[in-house]
Parts: structure tokens; sequence; C-alpha cells
């Protein structure tokens, strides 16, 4: 099968390294202006956010309030209203008691199941680690059902530095 050039589609067509040197340096100056919006639009996202926390701060306060509450009201009545029942349901909603679990550890907890329980108790993630297959011969590649792909990747650097000095010349 003979080799076929494939290309992307573009608006822009480049014809020279001039020309290549130039979509570097307008490549350059967009993303200085997309930082510059993505900037401002940070700002103004965190200043909304403060805001809601602000404005949201009489509310917050008001359902810990309730909620603490609710619960001076279950434990004092936890003997009449929960001796048959875990909950009791109500028009606006539910209140009980629920049995949970949980488990309280300390900083040497990680280490003694290591050593007295050989690991157990320890979550771990497993995952291909696929910067050290690189390092593998093909053949036990192949055992393992993978194979290493090398491509040529094009690739393109801004240099910032230039882009700034141009901008400083236009201000």
């Amino acid at each position: 099968m003979a080799k076929q050039r494939t290309r992307i589609a573009s608006t822009a067509q480049i014809k020279s390294l001039n020309e290549a040197n130039e979509a570097l340096a307008e490549i350059g100056r967009l993303t200085l202006n997309i930082e510059a919006i993505d900037g401002k639009a940070s700002e103004a996202i965190g200043k909304t956010k403060e805001k809601a926390a602000k404005d949201g701060e009489a509310s917050r306060a008001r359902i810990q309030d309730l909620e603490n509450a609710l619960l001076n009201y279950a434990e004092y009545y936890k003997g009449d209203l929960f001796k048959d029942r875990k909950s009791i349901p109500l028009s606006y909603g539910t209140i009980g008691y629920r049995m949970s679990t949980k488990v309280s550890i300390k900083k040497a907890t990680l280490d003694l199941l290591r050593k007295l329980f050989e690991g157990r108790g320890i979550r771990v993630k497993e995952e291909v680690d696929k910067d050290a297959l690189k390092e593998w011969k093909d053949e036990d590649l192949a055992q393992v059902d993978a194979v290493k792909v090398t491509q040529d990747t094009f690739f393109y650097e801004v240099n910032r530095d230039e882009i700034n000095k141009d901008l400083m010349k236009v201000s």
C-alpha cells in the first residue's frame, strides 16, 4: 500500500519559513490575548464566588442552627420517639437515626498493616506503567499484547519573549 499524505483542513496557507515565523508570532499574540481574557474571567468568577459565599452566609448559618436544634430535640426525646423505630416520617422530611460504622486510624496504621497483615487492608490501584514498557524488548511486549508505536509528531513552540518584545514596541 502506498504512503498517503494526510492534511488537516485549514483556511490558512503557509508557503515559506518567513510565513511560518509570522504564524508563530500570531499564535503567540493570540495566546497572550486568550490568557488575558481567561485571567479576567477567573477574576470575575472568583469575585462572583466570593459574593455568593457572602450572600449565602446567613442561610448557611440558619441551616446549621436548625440542624443543631433538630439534633438536640431528637437527642432529648430519643427514648420516647425512637424506642420502637429508627426514623419518623414527617410531611416535610424525615428525622431519625442510622447505624453507621467508621474506622479511625492513626499515622502508624499503614505501616502496621504492611508489617502485621502483609498489606491486607491497604487499597492499591493497579495500572499499566507505560513508561516502563517503553524500555521492554518487542518480543516481551508481544507476550503481553502490547506494541511500541513510534510517530514523527509535528510540534511548534512559540518564543514568548520575542512576542512580548514586539508587543512592548506597539504599546
